[in-house]
């Protein structure tokens, strides 16, 4: 069997360790029988009464009656020392098969409380699937459920490793007190519930002892009620006392619902007492319940000094909120302003290198256009220049060409 199943299931079943019946290791001896008295030195013949003389390192005197003396004397306490050796052995052995049958007995009724599990999942296959989903942190924030008893269990144990959902509702399920355990102990290692309703359910004491001892370490929970739960029954009140306990060491939990929980005279005086001592819970409903009137006097005054004390503080905290965020409002102002000063130098800057691109690039538009101009001027120059010579050269040759009309006449 899987040693992590085992552990888990003494986890929730609140056990630790194997347990030992301590009925198999009562001894019984038979005083009929002559191996669990010690030898009779006076019986022995003188060849066993020497060898025992020397075995227990003792002399003979030669007076016969004063050895007998001395030897049952040595025989006695070797018998009582020999006698317990041999208890010490056998009840050992005794106590490792003991230990050996509780684990198996644990072993056995592990298994049928997993197939008992399992059997009851495969019937609704809608909370199976809700189940892995919570095992994989994909149910968030607040959580109605309806289960019974045996799938609280599987409820709880996935719970265990969850760490999303943060509102459990399972109220009005008629689960039974040994489911009630399996939620309560989720406690001791969920760190992501903060809110868990179980009213009208059928928990006693034993669940309200596990809520109590699971309270003393959890640092999330700030609600919890029982409403409607017989948590004390035939005087039973150790599930009170849990409560009360935790109480005195949790600075957690504000809301406490144990209205019509079966609380009597005793459990209020075991509450007041325990609440005295609470400077954090600010609600705790005991409606309809049995209790003396100056217990319920002391718990609501003691109440209202909490809830009072609890205004106090979180006017303190919002007033230092508002002088904190007037602060972080006044450096913000104070950096903003900086942020502008050097948003606005790098702006002029980005400004004065913009215009001074635009001079740099009006001057060269400037110079090429001049150059332009001046090598228009230079082609019509040479343009007109080529175009007298090509007129001085045709008159040139029309008047050489008159003289030599002239010259053949």
């Amino acid at each position: 069997m899987n040693s992590k199943l085992l552990k888990e299931y003494e986890e929730f079943e609140g056990l630790s360790g194997v347990p030992v019946d301590e009925d198999l290791l009562e001894e019984k001896e038979d005083e009929n029988d002559p191996s669990n008295r010690p030898a009779v030195a006076a019986t022995l013949s003188p060849e066993d009464f020497s060898f025992e003389m020397a075995r227990l390192g003792l002399k003979e005197s030669g007076f016969r009656d004063q050895d007998n003396v001395t030897l049952q004397r040595a025989l006695d306490e070797d018998f009582k020392a020999r006698q317990e050796e041999m208890r010490a052995k056998k009840r050992e052995k005794l106590r490792r098969a003991a230990q050996q049958l509780g684990l198996q007995k644990r072993r056995m009724q592990m298994e049928k409380a997993l197939q008992e599990e399992q059997d009851e999942l495969a019937k609704d296959h809608q909370i199976s699937m809700l189940i892995e989903l919570i095992k994989e942190n994909q149910v968030h924030g607040a959580l109605r459920v309806d289960v019974n008893s045996i799938t609280a269990r599987c409820l709880a144990k996935a719970l265990w490793v969850n760490d999303s959902v943060t509102c459990l509702d399972i109220s009005n399920n008629q689960l039974n007190d040994h489911a009630g355990t399996y939620i309560a102990r989720v406690l001791k290692h969920n760190q992501s519930l903060k809110k868990l309703e179980l009213d009208n359910n059928q928990l006693g004491a034993k669940a309200a002892a596990a809520f109590g001892e699971a309270l003393m370490t959890n640092e999330t929970v700030v609600y919890l009620s029982l409403d409607s739960n017989e948590i004390v029954a035939d005087t039973d009140q150790s599930g009170v006392l849990a409560l009360a306990e935790a109480l005195k060491h949790n600075r957690t939990l504000t809301s406490l619902n144990l209205w019509r929980t079966g609380l009597t005279i005793e459990s209020g005086a075991i509450l007041a007492s325990a609440i005295e001592q609470n400077h954090t819970l600010l609600f705790c409903d005991i409606g309809a319940n049995y209790l003396d009137v100056g217990d319920v006097r002391r718990i609501v005054d003691k109440l209202d000094e909490n809830l009072a004390q609890y205004e106090q503080d979180e006017r303190d905290r919002r007033k230092r909120e508002t002088s904190d965020g007037e602060r972080r409002q006044r450096e913000q102002e104070k950096v903003e302003q900086e942020q502008k000063q050097v948003e606005l130098q790098r702006w002029l800057q980005q400004r004065r290198e913009e215009r001074a691109e635009d001079r740099r690039q009006a001057e060269q538009q400037r110079i090429f256009k001049l150059q332009e101009e001046l090598e228009e001027k230079k082609r019509l120059l040479e343009l007109r220049l080529a175009e007298e010579k090509k007129a001085k050269e045709a008159a040139e040759e029309k008047k050489n060409k008159k003289k030599g009309d002239k010259k053949k006449k």
